[in-house]
């Protein structure tokens, strides 16, 4: 898989699952919590990726589905429990 899952959210057990989860699963992947150093990041290597927690804002929210819009980043929004968070990011990614 070219490039790196990213994933943003609010809350740091949340985001500490989340890495845990889809490394288990053997994917390649960064958290962010700071919009500036997800931004930095997203300007950097290739991203295959980009998943937004729930508890991310409206605004971020919607920048972010612009920006990655413009830049062909895929995107999923994702505001299911953990139990079907690899089922959708493999979705995503076909």
């Amino acid at each position: 898989m070219p490039g790196t899952i990213l994933f943003f959210g609010r809350n740091v057990s949340i985001m500490a699952l989340v890495d845990l989860q889809m490394r288990s699963a053997g994917y390649k992947t960064e958290g962010f919590m700071a919009e500036d150093d997800l931004r930095r990041r997203l300007e950097q290597s290739p991203v295959a990726l980009l998943v937004l927690g729930g508890g991310v804002e409206d605004a971020p929210r919607e920048q972010l589905r612009h920006y990655c819009k413009a830049k062909g980043i895929r995107l999923l929004e994702h505001f299911g429990g953990p139990d079907r968070l690899l089922e959708n990011v493999r979705a995503s990614l076909a």
